[in-house]
């Protein structure tokens, strides 16, 4: 089938997408058991922090990720429940699992300095900071961002991150006088040894979670900097 139980998914509301709708919900869950071949048990999703029992018989648009990639198939609520303490939901898949087929942006060169730190499950599905005083691979350090994008980043790291792990990443850019600050949640796509260096991680991210704004705003950063370089380069 391509999903697993312990995947992340997000649930977009089929009528947003269709409407192609901006200012989209995005609800995160998480795969809990397989009640059939077609319908999962999963936890009631996650939004600003508060648990929301999607309606019945509405349907949603699933993104799965798993080891394989992005996953996509369009899902109905079929039941919700509570058991022992904890909140599910039931969704039927209709139709088919297919490759996600994200939209590609253009990476931009760059050496920026960044911190960055490994979060929870339930720090990524609440938004709520854990309390970093505690265990040591929680807290941040610094990194070195190497180029970015509207999707993501690849970065230089002391520390050798597993694939799929969950991280937030701090950074901040200068564009025409004013400073953008940024906190992302982002998915470790991949971590190799840097060439002719043992002790840094050559590392791909992908933006999660990231709002329209948040996207623009980097966005504008790349096309400004390419158009001073430009300006620069002509001698302007």
């Amino acid at each position: 089938m391509g999903i697993s139980i312990g995947n992340k998914l997000e649930l977009v509301l089929l009528d947003q997408i269709i409407k192609n709708e901006k200012n989209r919900k995005v609800y995160v869950s998480k795969i809990y058991d397989f009640i059939n071949d077609n319908t999962l048990q999963i936890a009631m999703p996650i939004y600003e922090g508060k648990i929301v029992p999607l309606p019945l018989n509405e349907k949603y648009s699933a993104c799965f990720y798993t080891d394989k990639g992005l996953l996509q198939c369009n899902v109905i609520v079929t039941a919700r429940y509570k058991s022992e303490n904890l909140f599910f939901l039931e969704i039927t898949m209709l139709g088919e699992l297919t490759k996600v087929q994200r939209r590609e942006f253009y990476r931009y060169q760059c050496l920026l300095d960044a911190k960055m730190r490994i979060v929870s499950d339930d720090e990524y599905e609440t938004g709520i900071p854990d309390d970093l005083s505690v265990p040591e691979e929680a807290l941040e350090y610094p990194v070195k961002l190497l180029d970015v994008s509207g999707g993501g980043t690849r970065l230089a790291s002391k520390h050798d991150i597993e694939k799929n792990e969950i991280v937030k990443i701090k950074f901040m850019v200068h564009v025409l006088g004013e400073s953008m600050s940024f906190n992302l949640f982002a998915r470790i796509l991949g971590s190799i040894p840097m060439q002719g260096r043992r002790d840094l991680f050559e590392q791909r991210l992908e933006f999660m979670k990231i709002t329209q704004e948040e996207r623009d705003k980097i966005i504008r950063y790349i096309f400004e900097s390419e158009r001073m370089e430009r300006k620069r380069e002509i001698g302007g």
